[in-house]
């Protein structure tokens, strides 16, 4: 694909002018807020001038119920360390219901909880650029336009005190449950006042409630983040691979190239699994080979990655279409390791799930940085240089697959 150094570096400036643009016009994005809509009303509006078809659908979605669970889950297990002085059985059920909402939302992302908040509409909304003749192959540039509620704990301590927010509450389930077992060993009974080294450690669980009660604040639901990185980093990346082609008259024979913009992904993949039962054979058909390549924070180019396995490690997605951008990186100079989102999910698993063949390019580092999902998502933190080597491996991906297709 011919576009040249100027081209690109314009491609970049395009980048990062329109996701200030946004963050300065649209003010909050948080899932299927009326900001989230305007800003995927105004790319729907930019892809049809650079795309031969447009198309939008709205769904459903429930903005506070992904992180809800921390609501009920710490309201359980302070339940269950007032049952620990009459009642241990009960101290165990609080604890088994207080992880159900945990695992069916955040571990497996699941709408299992949904139903107890209130309901908006979000959106998505992709552009195409069709080939010259006959359809065979099909490339879909994703990043989602929604931003994330503040982590209030990273945003205040930093990456130390937000693994403090999580893991000391989970250090006290695992104590509440030992304490209500030893209280029932002893023969204290299911039901009645523990005695002795029980009673004890009944009264240490209490060192556990500022901790819970902190735990409600783990999502500040009153601030929403810039997100500037996450992800209007890869809204625009895709946008700008269609612009590029636009403006270089550059069209495929048989190859689509698509930019398909979720929303709500912040909300638990929402838009990316609407969009899968919304299309039920898009990215299905036999006789076209499609790929979705799901970009996810492009900050920071010491960290850019290859996830071959994504929603807390248990998907694995397409391998093939990783090698492939493995190979487009080392065109570009880099060798891209392979890596896993062992805490949280990309919309790449959302496609894995629904058959489609997936990858994710993701730049930030495992241990996040000061601005993730914090107020300092903002668009004076971008990295240029990081965008300018994620657009070069775009196209010498892209180019790749028209050619040969994901087997290569």
């Amino acid at each position: 694909m011919d576009i040249s150094q100027q081209q690109r570096e314009e491609g970049v400036r395009f980048i990062c002018d329109e996701i200030k643009h946004v963050i300065e016009e649209f003010g909050d994005r948080d899932p299927g807020s009326e900001g989230e809509l305007k800003a995927l009303d105004y790319m729907k509006s930019q892809l049809e001038g650079i795309s031969d078809e447009v198309k939008s659908e709205s769904f459903k979605v429930a903005p506070h119920a992904f992180f809800g669970w921390t609501l009920i889950t710490a309201t359980l297990v302070l339940v269950s360390i007032i049952t620990l002085f009459f009642a241990p059985v009960v101290s165990i059920v609080c604890l088994v219901l207080a992880l159900l909402p945990m695992i069916g939302e955040f571990v497996f992302y699941r709408q299992t909880i949904d139903f107890l908040f209130k309901k908006r509409t979000s959106g998505n909304v992709m552009g195409t650029i069709k080939p010259t003749g006959e359809v065979k192959r099909r490339i879909v540039l994703n990043g989602h336009s929604d931003a994330a509620y503040e982590w209030h704990w990273h945003y205040v301590g930093g990456y130390k005190l937000f693994l403090a927010s999580i893991i000391i509450p989970v250090i006290s389930v695992v104590y509440i449950l030992v304490t209500a077992i030893v209280a029932i060993a002893a023969g204290n009974g299911a039901v009645g006042t523990p005695d002795g080294a029980a009673l004890y450690m009944a009264i240490a669980s209490v060192v556990f409630v500022p901790f819970l009660l902190c735990f409600y604040m783990f999502s500040d639901n009153k601030t929403v983040v810039p997100g500037a990185n996450d992800n209007l980093s890869a809204c625009y990346m895709s946008i700008a691979m269609l612009k590029l082609m636009h403006d270089n008259g550059i069209r495929f024979e048989n190859t689509e190239v698509v930019a398909l913009i979720t929303g709500s992904e912040e909300a638990g993949l929402r838009g990316a699994k609407a969009f899968c039962k919304l299309n039920p054979e898009y990215g299905l058909e036999p006789n076209i080979e499609t790929v979705f390549v799901t970009y996810e924070t492009l900050r920071e180019l010491e960290h850019l990655v290859i996830y071959n396995r994504d929603l807390n490690g248990t998907v694995k997605v397409d391998m093939p279409a990783c090698e492939l951008i493995k190979r487009a990186a080392a065109k570009n100079g880099m060798d891209l390791k392979y890596g896993s989102v062992y805490a949280g999910a990309t919309d790449s698993a959302a496609f894995a799930q629904a058959g489609r063949r997936s990858a994710c390019i993701a730049a930030m580092c495992p241990e996040v940085k000061d601005y993730y999902h914090t107020r300092r998502d903002n668009y004076d933190n971008l990295s240029p240089e990081c965008l300018a080597k994620v657009l070069d491996i775009t196209i010498d991906f892209v180019t790749e697959f028209d050619e040969k297709g994901l087997q290569g």
